[in-house]
């Protein structure tokens, strides 16, 4: 015979159980297995439990490393799109400089290579080489973003000597005032209107009346007017110590004032004043005294 027998304080007194009796004996038996599973169950479920745990830290893990990764990612993007910004500046700075350079070779006759910046100078070495860091490279950028300011700088300097002596020979009274041929050289001569020996200030050209006169030079128009013996007359200051004069004209296209160019046309000519018939008479003076314009017109014909 089986018997359990069951204390407790809020039994009055003990309980005894007859095993013996199948239908006690069955009852206990399912309540048992029912514990039994309970106990498994719970533990099931606590085991699942703290799996489920680990699973979702480590998934916050797999995420934060993710988004570590994503940020690297975007901040290493943001440095090479600066780097390509760079590198962009840095090849308008060459192609800037490239073409000033050219330019400049072409218009002072220097030998282009070396300010061809677009071909690259052969180098070489036996040396070995290694990986470039970040830094090192932004060190290189900064140096080459240096030298091409440098470069730049210089080549203003000689752009604006060269332009400095543009103006200067331009200002030269080199060029012819007109198409026609001379009739008439510097020096003495005998008058073509008075008659006897005179000298001749200036040499003369044969022209028809309203014909193109140009200016020798760049300068300013110190007077347009009339004057007595050379009719309608146009004087150049040329701002370096030379004058020109340009005479018998029948009218003018500039004014006292006007900045002209070299070549620029300044007046008709004509037959204005003591004159024979159109022609084109033209003068140069340094420092206010007359000489022979014929020697500046060789030169600018001599001028390769």
């Amino acid at each position: 015979m089986f018997n359990i027998i069951v204390v407790s304080k809020h039994l009055r007194a003990p309980k005894k159980i007859n095993l013996a009796e199948r239908r006690t004996a069955l009852l206990f038996g399912t309540v048992s297995a029912l514990a039994v599973s309970a106990v498994f169950g719970l533990g099931y479920i606590a085991k699942g439990g703290i799996g489920n745990l680990q699973m979702r830290s480590l998934q916050e893990q797999v995420a934060q490393q993710n988004r570590q990764i994503a940020e690297m990612q975007a901040a290493n993007q943001r440095d090479m799109n600066a780097m390509a910004l760079r590198l962009a500046e840095l090849q308008a700075q060459a192609n800037r400089l490239n073409a000033l350079g050219i330019r400049l070779s072409r218009d002072s006759n220097l030998q282009g290579d070396e300010f061809n910046f677009g071909r690259l100078p052969g180098s070489g070495g036996d040396e070995e080489s290694g990986d470039v860091s970040e830094a090192e490279l932004n060190e290189g950028l900064k140096q080459i973003q240096a030298e091409f300011e440098v470069s730049a700088q210089q080549l203003s300097v000689l752009e604006s000597m060269l332009f400095e002596k543009e103006l200067e020979q331009k200002s030269q009274p080199t060029t012819r005032p007109s198409d026609g041929y001379v009739t008439s050289g510097f020096g003495y001569r005998m008058h073509p209107v008075l008659g006897g020996r005179a000298h001749h200030n200036g040499i003369d050209f044969d022209a028809n009346v309203g014909d193109p006169v140009r200016s020798a030079g760049n300068g300013l128009v110190k007077f347009a007017g009339w004057k007595s013996g050379f009719g309608n007359v146009v004087e150049i200051d040329h701002q370096n110590g030379y004058v020109t004069v340009y005479g018998h004209n029948s009218a003018f296209t500039v004014k006292e004032g006007d900045v002209v160019r070299a070549g620029q046309v300044v007046a008709k000519a004509g037959s204005t004043g003591r004159s024979t018939g159109p022609h084109v008479h033209f003068e140069v003076h340094k420092e206010g005294r007359p000489v022979n314009p014929q020697v500046f017109l060789n030169q600018a014909n001599s001028a390769p």
